[in-house]
Parts: C-alpha cells; structure tokens; sequence
C-alpha cells in the first residue's frame, strides 16, 4: 500500500516539531500576542480609530516639540542680548 504525499509531510513536520520544541513555543506565543493586538484595536474602536489616535497624537507631539523649540531660542536670544 502506498502513502499519500500529505502523510509524508504531515509526519515530516511533527519530527521537526519535536526536535525544536522552542520554536513552536516562540509560535504559539506569536499567535497569543498577535491576537491580543487585535483584540485591543478592536476594543478601542477598530483599526481606522486607532489609525486616527496615533496620527493625532503623532501630531501633537510634532506640535509640542515645535512649541519647546521656539520657546528654547526665544529664551537664548533674549539671554545673549
């Protein structure tokens, strides 16, 4: 009786499995953080929302880092005259 081509990689990948037990921890721990990053954008509204916080507060602290600038050269000028 000949095996079918699936059973030979099927069993192929188990004897990989067991020889690399960390590799499939480090996978299965991917497939835990992965889905937790979803679950968190779903629950803060949903992938555009999140979209749209960070590139407002990526703005905002463009902003707020342009405010401390001109506040430091304001402050350097009025300190050499």
């Amino acid at each position: 009786m000949r095996r079918r081509a699936t059973d030979s990689y099927y069993r192929n990948a188990y004897n990989t499995a067991r020889e690399y037990p960390a590799a499939i921890a480090a996978v299965i721990v991917g497939i835990g953080v992965t889905a937790a990053l979803l679950w968190a954008a779903r629950r803060a509204g949903g992938w555009r929302e999140l979209q749209d916080t960070a590139t407002e507060r990526l703005r905002q602290g463009y902003d707020y880092a342009r405010e401390g600038y001109d506040r430091i050269k304001n402050r350097q000028e009025s300190m050499s005259e």
